[in-house]
């Protein structure tokens, strides 16, 4: 695989030859510490087949077991040591990795989770700080130099923790372990706030958590743009109903200082709404939103996750909050409407598009603020297409001056199905023919009125030149071919 690089407006990821990278990842964070080698491939085999493009694991995560082994047994740390990684355990990641590779997916590895630096989980429960300023560097440098010829590899520090933690600052520890990375890698030494160009070839981020007190979740929420080593900003908005992320990402979309951003950590399916655990779960509409909404606001791609599969639950694991396996959660209907999305995707390119909700005539014109009301939309920078999501379907009415249009063609894309409809609800090839439009002086408006709407009828409109011959959105596509499953082995529990 070759790597990845920025685009030249600094929004997207990009082949080398400057063709769009379509970031959509899964969160498989314990995969090489609770998945046995052929149950692992067979988890590739199927997020494959849904499109997906990126996995995000961690090397070094504690949540699941304290001992942090893999299915072999082998501990990560020989005698809980930083500076003491067992050869054995790392072989097997090494496979997870390579494996990833044969399968066409970029990783974005965290070296170690959150925990491991603060010492303090989310129940409220203390532990050894096992990462420190004194042994970063070194273990930054040498999982950097063990993977520095893996080109499929995306670096992110943190770990659901934001580096200033009860009060602690960790900063220094996070910025030492960025250069000990790019020691390794680049076989370099580049301090943290030099603004190196080598530090953008490392593509490194830095993943927080979503501050229940302060609402701050991104990755600079708490770093500058002194610190260089940071190349592109990653979003947890988090699990709970309220978090608006298309505000989020636009936020850090705007910057002065311009850098590609994501929603690394939207709310993930089959997850409590809310804490302490009630008997609501998110289920494939808030996927949807936050995907749909987050895309059109300018981000350059986004993740999937669900907590049976991050942890890798077993079927004795099973309980109230994780109420599926590993292997049954694979099949949610989010994940396939992850499917779905990258089938959009693939017919529209988005990192074309900028956010433009200065489209939406009624919308602006609203007083009140209903986040299930919210519609997101963006433009092809030329005015060749626009894109609009209706997360509860409805009305609006677009203002059609900066879209270059002498034929007006409107695509209606079901998001949960597929599929494409006119306003009569039937399937079709054909596009909505609509010549003819309202004119106000030189502004030509467009009412728009969505198939369906309420809960969970969530629909998205393409707007566009009907003489560009363009094939119609979300034509489903063939990622990659999922074999017969074979006998599913249990997850390995220590």
């Amino acid at each position: 695989m070759e790597r990845l690089k920025f685009s030249e407006n600094r929004r997207y990821f990009t082949h080398q030859d400057g063709t769009p990278f379509i970031w959509l990842a899964d969160t498989d964070w314990t995969i090489a510490q609770r998945l046995k080698w052929d149950d692992a491939e067979y988890l590739m085999q199927k997020r494959k087949s849904q499109g997906f493009t990126v996995l995000q694991i961690v090397a070094l995560d504690p949540e699941q077991d304290r001992e942090m082994r893999n299915p072999a047994g082998e501990k990560a740390l020989l005698n809980d040591d930083l500076n003491t990684p067992n050869e054995k355990y790392f072989q097997y990641l090494d496979w997870i990795i390579d494996k990833s590779a044969e399968y066409g997916f970029y990783v974005l590895l965290l070296p170690v989770w959150g925990e491991l630096v603060v010492g303090h989980n989310w129940m409220g429960e203390f532990s050894k700080k096992i990462v420190t300023k004194e042994n970063t560097f070194q273990y930054g440098k040498w999982i950097g130099n063990r993977y520095k010829d893996r080109t499929n590899i995306i670096w992110c520090l943190g770990g659901d923790r934001q580096p200033i933690h009860l009060g602690v600052d960790y900063k220094d520890v996070w910025r030492t372990m960025a250069e000990g990375i790019a020691k390794g890698v680049l076989k370099k030494n580049i301090k943290h706030n030099e603004k190196d160009p080598d530090w953008q070839k490392l593509l490194m981020t830095y993943h927080a958590c979503h501050e229940a007190e302060t609402g701050e979740c991104s990755t600079m929420s708490y770093w500058t743009d002194d610190d260089t080593w940071i190349s592109f900003i990653m979003i947890q908005s988090g699990h709970g109903l309220t978090p608006k992320n298309y505000e989020l990402v636009q936020n850090d979309y705007n910057r002065k200082n311009p850098m590609p951003v994501f929603d690394g950590e939207p709310a993930y399916e089959q997850m409590p709404t809310t804490w302490p655990i009630g008997s609501d779960f998110h289920g494939g509409w808030m996927v949807r939103k936050r995907a749909y909404w987050s895309l059109f606001a300018g981000s350059f791609g986004h993740t999937y996750g669900h907590p049976s599969v991050c942890w890798m639950i077993s079927e004795k694991e099973k309980d109230n909050f994780r109420r599926y396996s590993w292997f049954e959660a694979l099949d949610q209907p989010g994940a396939w409407q992850m499917k779905i999305l990258r089938d959009f995707l693939e017919s529209r390119d988005l990192s074309q598009c900028i956010p433009a909700q200065d489209l939406l005539i009624e919308q602006n014109d609203k007083l009140q603020d209903v986040t299930d009301e919210h519609i997101q939309a963006c433009i092809e920078k030329e005015g060749k297409f626009a894109c609009l999501y209706f997360p509860s379907g409805g009305e609006e009415t677009v203002d059609l001056s900066r879209l270059r249009i002498d034929h007006l063609q409107v695509w209606w894309f079901n998001p949960r199905d597929g599929q494409c409809y006119t306003q009569e609800n039937v399937s079709t090839d054909k596009a909505i023919s609509l010549d003819a439009i309202k004119r106000e002086g030189e502004l030509g408006v467009l009412k728009l009125i969505t198939p369906t709407c309420g809960d969970e009828q969530d629909w998205v409109c393409v707007i566009e030149n009907r003489n560009n011959q363009s094939k119609i959105p979300g034509k489903a596509k063939i990622y990659g071919e999922l074999p017969v499953p074979p006998e599913i082995k249990k997850t390995f529990m220590w």
